[in-house]
Formats: C-alpha cells, structure tokens, sequence
C-alpha cells in the first residue's frame, strides 16, 4: 500500500526500501565499492615509460669542444603476468565490496522489521490499555453510583479510582517507549528522528515456518556474508598468483640515441659521431624469492577456508535457533488465544455485570481485570518475542522484500570499466 499524501504511512516493505535507498551510512558504504572499481583502472594499467637525458662537456676545463649527449627511452615489461594478477586481486575487491554493501542492506532490513513489529506491538499494548482504562471508567461511575446510595463504602471508590490510575501511568510509559522507538526508527530509514510515521502494517503472521532443512538452505544460497568469505578466499588465491608473479620483477628494456665529439691533440676537428643503442636490465630472482608473500597469501587462503565453515555452522545455527523459538511462541500464543484469553475476557465480563448487580465485590471484579490484563500483556509479549524471532529468521535468510534489488543488478559487475 502506497504512503499517504502526507508521506508518514508507510507498509514494513516501504520502509525497507527506503532504509536502503535514503540510510546515510548505507550510502557511504556504497562508495567503497566506486573506489574498487577506480582501484581496478590502475591495476590494468602498464607502467609508464620513461626518458633519459644525459650529457657530458669540458666547457669547465679545456674547453676544446669535446662533449657527449644522450637521449633514451626506457618501458619496463611486466613478463610473468604481473598486471593480469593485479586486475583480479582488483576485481575480486570490487566484488567484495559490493557484497558488504548487501550484507550491511541485509542486516539495515532486519533491525527495521524488529524495530516496525515492536512499534506494532506497542501499538497494540496501548490499545489494551485504552479498553480496560474504559471498562475501569464504567466501574468507577459504577461504584461512585452505588456509593451514592449508600450500598458500597467509599473504598470501592477509591480502589476504582487507583486502578485506573494506575492503567493511565503503565499507558503513558507504553507511550514513551513508542516515541524513543520511532526516533530511533527514523534516522534509519532517512527520515528525521521526530517526523511523524504511521505503519500501514498488520501483525506478523502466526504460522509455521518452513522446515529448518528448507531455511538453511535457503540461507546459506542467500547470504551475503557466506558470499564474503568465499570472495575473501578468493582473493587470498589472487593474492598468491600475484606474489609468485612478483618473483620475476619487470624488465627494463631501453632504446637511446648518443651523439659525441672527441678532441685530439695536434689533429683536425673530429666530426661528430652518432650511435643508436639498445639496453635490457633483467632483475635475477636469486635471493628474494617473495617467499615471504607466497607463504603469507596461502596462509590467508587456509584462514578463509576455515572461515567458511564456521560462518555456514553459525547460520545454521542462526537458522535453527529461530525457527525452533517461533515454533515454541507459536504454541502458546495458539493456546492464549483459543483458550485462556476468551475465559479471561468472559471472567471479566461476569464480575462486572455481577458488582452491578450487588452479587460480587469490587475486590473479586479488579482481580478478574488484574487477572485478563497481565494474561493480556503476557500474550502480547510473547507476540513481541515471536515477532522478533521471525526478523531474525528473515534476516539469517535475506528473506526480504525488495532486499539488494538494485544492487544485485551490478554485484557480478567485476569487469574492465
């Protein structure tokens, strides 16, 4: 459902969407992967060719006009595929980049659900509060009519009285609650922290999730942090490749033009001499092996690995941990709501209608309210913890609406600019 023309409606999908979209440290992170890929332009590139000037004269001594002038031009060359390692230790960066950018939209979609289904729930709280503030208003009239004419003592008065007093105060810090909640809700989704929202959004459902065999792997395809460490793996093996290129460092090769005159004694002006030269500097890889670097980079290869396997076994257990708490909340909100909230209610209901009749004491009708509201708020707090438990499920399985949907657009986009 679209927001409202104001703008403060909005459904949890709608809120996701804006999370991603107008969250200002999602945008910063963002930026991590236009540096990767400026990153990548440099690491195509060859090394810049160079030239040499030299020049020798004896204008500072004899001054006979002998001199030597040379101009060259130098390339190295990278022959052991230097560059190519380069571009894929780059490439894998621009990858991981990208993923971290979905990880951290996964993480932002998941504290927004907990933070929406809270603020639902508080909702709902203050909305008990309101029904049994009202039922308390007709027990005090109630009580306040019957003292009046003398059949109960001002006690019962007084008791009503305090009762909804006390109602009002547990409302009022239901309402503070609210209020934090949604100023820390706001700056989320990139909203100021004391605009006003409206959440178009029903209660979680209550039904059973999938099987546990079905979410893990449903998570473990879907995770973008799972997808982290097999890219760090990744680049580990770049890396390696790369250090072992590196043993055979670039040649040098160089074409140069000298031009000279000699000066002998006793004879002629010598003409002028020009000589075109060629040179070739290979470095021999005979004590620094990058030994060092190799080692290092199959080290971090064999931590990623390990890596791998203890982040697939904590979102499994991510996985199992939550779906087993919703099927244990599931049960009891089941039995509260078909068994121990409507014999609650109907307690209530009797004790009311049996004090205005002058059947029963003020006492037994605020133990009969005292009673349906703490099974009420229990039940709404075990509603709060299965709602939490299902965001977390969602957020161990990126089962989310509209999650990463520009993103995944470009996230294999690890090419040449």
């Amino acid at each position: 459902m679209a927001a409202d023309a104001g703008g403060t409606s909005f459904t949890l999908a709608q809120l996701i969407a804006a999370a991603q979209r107008d969250n200002k440290e999602l945008q910063a992170a963002r930026y991590a992967v236009d540096i990767g890929r400026a990153r990548l332009v440099d690491a195509g590139l060859m090394p810049n060719p160079r030239i040499e000037l030299s020049g020798l004269s004896d204008f500072a001594f004899r001054n006979e006009g002998a001199y030597t002038a040379t101009v060259g031009l130098s390339q190295e060359f990278p022959i052991a595929g230097r560059i190519l390692r380069q571009k894929d230790v780059a490439r894998v960066d621009v990858a991981l980049a990208q993923a971290e950018v979905e990880d951290a939209e996964r993480r932002l979609a998941g504290e927004v659900a907990g933070d929406v289904y809270q603020l639902l729930l508080l909702d709902r709280q203050m909305q008990a509060r309101d029904r049994l503030m009202a039922a308390d208003q007709r027990l005090l009239r109630t009580a306040q009519a019957r003292f009046k004419a003398a059949e109960v003592s001002e006690l019962d008065v007084n008791t009503a009285s305090i009762d909804l007093q006390r109602l009002a105060q547990e409302r009022a810090l239901l309402e503070s609650q609210h209020a934090a909640l949604l100023a820390k809700l706001n700056p989320l989704v990139g909203r100021p922290a004391e605009a006003s929202l409206v959440l178009d959004e029903p209660p979680p459902p209550l039904m059973a999730s999938d099987s546990p065999g079905a979410l893990q792997a449903k998570a473990l395809a879907a995770r973008p942090d799972l997808r982290i460490a097999v890219l760090e793996a990744d680049r580990a093996g770049a890396e390696k490749k790369l250090a072992e290129a590196k043993r055979w460092e670039d040649w040098s090769v160089g074409v140069g033009l000298q031009q000279d005159r000699q000066f002998v004694d006793g004879a002629p002006s010598q003409p002028i001499d020009r000589s075109l030269g060629v040179n070739l500097s290979i470095p021999l890889p005979l004590w620094n092996r990058n030994q060092g670097a190799i080692a290092a980079a199959q080290a971090s290869a064999d931590q990623a690995k390990a890596r791998i396997e203890a982040l697939k076994l904590a979102i499994t257990g991510e996985v199992v941990a939550a779906q087993r708490e919703l099927a244990g909340l599931l049960q009891i909100l089941t039995h509260n709501e078909r068994e121990l909230l409507p014999v609650a209610e109907r307690n209530v209901a009797l004790a009311q209608k049996g004090y205005g009749q002058g059947l029963v004491s003020l006492l037994e009708v605020v133990q009969a309210q005292h009673q349906a509201a703490e099974l009420e708020t229990a039940s709404l707090e075990t509603l709060d913890r299965y709602a939490q438990a299902l965001a977390r499920l969602r957020t161990a399985t990126s089962d989310y609406p509209l999650l990463s949907a520009p993103a995944q657009a470009t996230a294999t986009d690890t090419k040449e600019p």
